[in-house]
Parts: C-alpha cells; structure tokens; sequence
C-alpha cells in the first residue's frame, strides 16, 4: 500500500530521469541549469492549492497582527515559509530522479535533503540585491550545496522570476562593488533572468551563485517551491 500510495504521490513525466553530458557541463560550468515542464499537471494542481491557502493564511494573519502571521512576511510583499521535508505533497520536489541526477553530479554520491520551503513574491514585490547564500565563498568542487526551485506557476519576464549571473561561482571576486550602497539591487549587464513554464525546474549553486528574486509587476503571486540539498548524511 506505501508503495502504491509513493508512486501515485510522485507523478513526473518519466522523459527526463538522468543530467545529459551538456546538462552537466551547463550546470558545471554556468551554475545553473533549468529543465523544463517536469511535474505532472496532478502534482502542480495540488501544490499550487496548498501555496495559495498558505499564502492566504499568512497575509490575513500578518494583516491583522504582523507578530502573530504563521509565515514570514517581508515588507508585506513576499511569503516565506518553511516546508515539513516529510510532507508528501511535496515528494515530487525532493525525490525526481533528475534532481536525484544533479545532487549526485555535483555533490557526490553523499548526499541529503536538507531543507524545503517557499518564497512568495505578491504582487508589487519581491525585489532582492543579487547575493551568494553562503557567506564562505567557494570556487573548488564539489559544490556546498544544490537548490532545486520548482516553478509552480511559471515564470515570466514580468512575474519576478529568479535571476542569476551565469559563472560567478566559479570566481572568487563578487560581480557588484560590496561597499556601494545598493549596488546589487540594480540590473546587471551579465544577468539572466530565467523564464520557465509551470512544472519546471531551476537546478543552481545557491550558495556560491550571485542571484536574486526580481520585482512581480503581474497581477498574482509568483509561486515556488525551493529544496536544497547538502552533501554527507544529515547531521542529527
């Protein structure tokens, strides 16, 4: 019956379950890497629904008491939230055989799921300075970590898409001037926002990867779900 009830759970177009050698290469060499239209319209449909009501949640509690909101509310313009690794809902983002490829690829053989959460642009919202997560910088190998960010609704030009700059893992100087004020907060002329249609996702060196959420100018929220994975088994 768990067996039955995992592979019901985890509905994914069996199209691409292994990194193709240019894959690697891409993500190695830029990385990044975004693979297209992976979950299957049912999965979408049921995260989706779970994303709105907790985004419903959460601006209704902030709005009536910002100490109390059951989520993280930045500004009042975007959502965050961490996921429980175990709920099941969310199985197909942890547990594709693609995402499963990549941690291996450029993590090791080792390795864990180590986080799970949510960042919601709203409307009129969502801008960050382009920054690396970890404040270690690392340009060596194997990488620090591997963030899988699933697009529930697609990403678009306008919807505040992530963005990167293709490479700046792989060098130790940062691509803004660190004592300007603000400076990463602008366009930058080596950036890539990535565009991608609902059920794909964006495989990224989120620790060493100069990237930022960008500004939602559409009408609805930007819908996401980020897993991140470490090398070595969990630590207890």
């Amino acid at each position: 019956m768990r067996e039955r009830q995992r592979a019901q759970t985890l509905l994914v177009r069996q199209q691409a379950e292994r990194l193709s050698a240019q894959q690697r290469e891409s993500l190695e060499r830029d990385g990044y890497l975004m693979v297209s239209s992976l979950l299957h319209e049912t999965v979408l449909v049921r995260i989706e629904s779970r994303l709105k009501e907790l985004v419903r949640q959460t601006t209704a509690a902030w709005a009536a008491d910002p100490g109390r909101a059951v989520a993280e509310v930045e500004g009042g313009g975007v959502v965050r939230a961490k996921l429980e690794l175990a709920d099941p809902d969310f199985a197909p983002c942890c547990e594709h055989p693609l995402v499963a490829a990549a941690a291996t690829a450029v993590l090791g053989r080792d390795w864990h799921l180590a986080a799970l959460g949510v960042r919601v642009s709203l409307p009129g919202s969502g801008h960050q300075g382009l920054h690396a997560d970890f404040a270690q910088h690392r340009t060596d190998r194997p990488w620090q970590t591997l963030s899988a960010m699933w697009c529930i609704t697609a990403f678009t030009p306008d919807n505040g898409p992530l963005r990167v700059i293709p490479g700046s893992h792989r060098v130790s100087e940062p691509p803004i001037d660190l004592e300007a004020w603000a400076s990463g907060m602008g366009p930058h002329p080596d950036e890539v926002k990535i565009v991608a249609s609902a059920g794909s996702v964006i495989l990224f060196n989120s620790a060493d990867l100069w990237h930022s959420g960008t500004h939602n100018y559409s009408p609805a929220p930007r819908l996401a779900v980020t897993a991140g994975f470490g090398p070595g088994s969990p630590s207890c």
